[in-house]
Formats: structure tokens, C-alpha cells, sequence
């Protein structure tokens, strides 16, 4: 078995410390990683390199709109939403349950969108494809709208 899997099996199910009574999420956990690359990503409006977390046939599927399908579109997506002035990108994971080659992170966001500050909750699926953990599907709702 490749390294990356039994990395994510040995993973089995990690916690945030946010939640009272449950242990915390490594530092080092591989998602961690890769959700911190995304995060940095993000901020400086780099649909490129986000797409590039993606695998090949990733899927995001954002509410109320049509799936959105491989890393052309979802950079295209990416692109939309930054030049919208999506930025300051937070997360904080909640869950991560780990089985061989995949996991699945619940975690919530808050992100900008000009003087908006839009609070969400989302569900990643992780694949390990080769030596690399991309993200295969990516779910995500708001929770809330703020203005100031």
C-alpha cells in the first residue's frame, strides 16, 4: 500500500478542539495541509492553484446552482468569485473521518465578499490519488450573511 493511504488510515477520525470534550486535529494531518494550501491559495486569487488541489474530475457543488465539474471550470468558478472581490478566506475543521485512500472533512468557513463577511459550513471529500490527497467533491452551504 503507498504511503499517502495508510497515512490517511492511521488518520481514522480527528476532531477540532473547538468542540468541548474531543481531541484535536493534528497539525501535521495531510488535509490540514492541504486545506492551509488551499486557504493561502485563495487569498491571493489564484484559481489556478486551487483548481490544481482538485482531481482531475473534481466536482463542486454549490447551493442552489448546477455541479460544477473538473479543474477548467471549477478554476473558472474560482475566478468568477474573485473577481466578485471573494477573499480573506478562514476555516476551521471540524471532523475528519479517514478510511484506506479517502477521507471526508466537515469543517466552517468565513469569507468576504466586499463589505459582506458570509459564514458556511462545508463537507470535502479527499481522494489519495497517486502520491498526492486531492480533493474529489466539495459540498458547502451558507449559514449566515453579515453587513456591517
Amino acid at each position: 500500500m503507498p504511503r499517502l493511504p495508510r497515512a490517511l488510515a492511521a488518520l481514522l477520525t480527528c476532531l477540532a478542539l473547538a468542540l468541548p470534550g474531543l481531541p484535536a486535529v493534528a497539525q501535521d494531518n495531510p488535509i490540514i495541509a492541504r486545506m492551509t494550501e488551499f486557504t493561502a491559495a485563495y487569498n491571493a486569487g489564484d484559481a489556478a492553484a486551487i483548481a490544481a488541489i482538485y482531481s482531475p474530475d473534481g466536482v463542486i457543488l454549490p447551493p442552489g446552482q448546477p455541479a460544477i465539474q473538473g479543474r477548467e471550470a471549477i478554476a473558472a468558478h474560482y475566478a468568477q468569485a474573485f473577481a466578485a472581490g471573494a477573499g480573506d478566506l478562514q476555516f476551521r475543521v471540524i471532523e475528519i473521518i479517514a478510511y484506506e485512500a479517502r477521507a471526508v472533512e466537515f469543517g466552517e468557513t468565513i469569507v468576504t465578499l466586499g463589505d459582506q463577511r458570509i459564514l458556511g459550513r462545508y463537507m470535502h471529500y479527499w481522494e489519495a490519488i497517486g502520491d498526492e490527497i486531492l480533493l474529489a467533491r466539495d459540498m458547502y452551504q451558507v449559514l449566515s450573511v453579515q453587513t456591517p
